[in-house]
């Protein structure tokens, strides 16, 4: 029976887990530009950095998936917290442009181990049929934890603003993760996978260029664009940064909202044409965005393509590990977020130079891509529908 009611504890501490990740992560993804503008940083440098993190988690990423299989999935992640927490502290009390470059390669490797180690996890907690409803359970808590992250980001550098309001809420926003290291260790280790060694076959292969490829345009796509569209608002509109933060959160309860419901539509539609649907749409409103008049109408359309275009990733990853082994999935989910990581980092450098010159132009490329994206993975899947494993 497909439902949310029939998953088992780690399931659940899992879904936890990723409400305080998510939490965290969204503050800290939210205030890092403006604390780099803070520091004297143009567009470009800002590129430069993200750029570099994205750079490492892309390396690491080729090998992580036998990584994360040898020394296991649940030591695997508490490394990659240990990383985070390590490369936030660097940020707050060591601004220099060098030691940035230091925290920026070690949170691209604590994100490279932890989303494979993670996502693997949580596919043992559900069966073919029933993993996107637990996929889209997860994706929804953890997007209200973003939600509520954004939120606090927005608003807190008004508290603290007696100090250094932007280093106070990196710190606060460390402090989560120390929760998720507690919730982490209570989940059992999947004994059968540990230790051992992957064979990598050319037919998982050739699986898993299929899924990249559109991974990969969308990834180019996003980096141009998504970092940079807080600062793009305050830039365009001379939007505060208690507005922007207001709008990215409600734009995410909106969608945690909407992930309890897309399965059923899944069910419905199936996950090709749902993946397709959602993700054309979005398309046609980010191209359009830089040519909307004022905050209000920006903002709404943006919460709405931001909603579309994430609102179904629970199911792309569902409808990936259906075609994949459990020895397997590590792996694949591994080099398929490389394909879209390495493609964002270049994007992130791409973005920063081109902001610095339009605010235009990126949006519609962005656009583009997104097209050319949703167009190859119809292509690629449109028959496949009934064809995945089960």
């Amino acid at each position: 029976m497909r439902s949310y009611a029939s998953f088992g504890r780690d399931a659940y501490l899992i879904v936890i887990y990723s409400f305080f990740g998510w939490l965290g992560g969204n503050m800290a993804g939210f205030i890092v530009p403006f604390y780099f503008k803070s520091l004297g940083m143009d567009y470009s440098r800002m590129g430069f950095i993200f750029s570099v993190s994205t750079a490492a988690q892309a390396a690491l990423l080729l090998f992580s998936g036998s990584i994360i299989v040898r020394i296991g999935h649940r030591r695997s992640i508490l490394l990659a917290l240990s990383l985070f927490a390590s490369g936030r502290l660097i940020q707050v009390f060591l601004p220099e442009l060098g030691f940035l470059m230091v925290a920026s390669v070690l949170l691209g490797v604590a994100t490279a181990l932890e989303g494979p180690a993670l996502i693997s996890l949580l596919s043992e907690e559900a069966s073919n049929e029933n993993r996107h409803y637990l996929f889209s359970l997860n994706s929804a808590v953890g997007t209200f934890g973003a939600a509520f992250g954004t939120l606090l980001g927005g608003f807190l550098p008004g508290v603290f603003s007696g100090g250094s309001p932007y280093k106070e809420t990196l710190l606060l926003s460390t402090a989560f993760i120390f929760i998720q290291m507690g919730l982490i260790s209570l989940v059992r280790p999947i004994i059968k996978r540990e230790g051992k060694r992957i064979a990598f076959m050319r037919e998982t292969a050739v699986k898993i260029l299929r899924f990249s490829l559109p991974n990969a345009l969308i990834g180019l796509g996003a980096g141009v664009t998504i970092p940079y569209v807080g600062l793009w608002f305050n830039k365009r509109f001379g939007t505060g940064l208690e507005s922007i933060g207001s709008l990215f959160a409600i734009q995410q309860f909106v969608m945690g909202l909407g992930m309890f419901l897309l399965p059923a539509v899944a069910d419905r539609m199936g996950s090709v044409k749902t993946i397709v649907g959602f993700n054309g749409g979005a398309t046609l409103l980010i191209a359009g965005m830089p040519f909307l008049p004022t905050f209000p109408l920006a903002a709404l359309v943006y919460m709405v393509r931001t909603i579309l275009m994430n609102i179904v990733n629970p199911i792309w990853d569902a409808f990936l590990m259906r075609f994949f082994s459990t020895e397997e999935r590590s792996n694949a989910l591994a080099l398929r977020d490389l394909a879209w990581t390495a493609t964002f980092g270049l994007g992130q450098y791409l973005g920063g130079l081109i902001f610095d010159r339009s605010l235009t132009l990126p949006f519609l490329l962005t656009g583009a891509l997104y097209g050319i994206s949703m167009a190859t993975f119809w292509a690629l899947f449109a028959g496949e529908e009934e064809g995945a494993k089960s």
